[in-house]
């Protein structure tokens, strides 16, 4: 088991921990040096918490 450190907003972070179990989808993401990133989006009724 690796453990990968991440601050990125992005939806496999979990208190600055990757949380992706499974490598099997990347993204043409341009915003991070990640293929799996993907960024977290807040919808109006949530928090974004820094």
């Amino acid at each position: 088991m690796t453990t990968i450190n991440c601050s990125s907003n992005c939806i496999h972070q979990v208190d600055g921990k990757c949380t992706l179990d499974i490598v099997s989808k990347n993204s043409a993401s341009v915003k991070s040096n990640c293929i799996f990133f993907e960024e977290k989006v807040f919808k109006k009724s949530q928090k974004k918490v820094i």
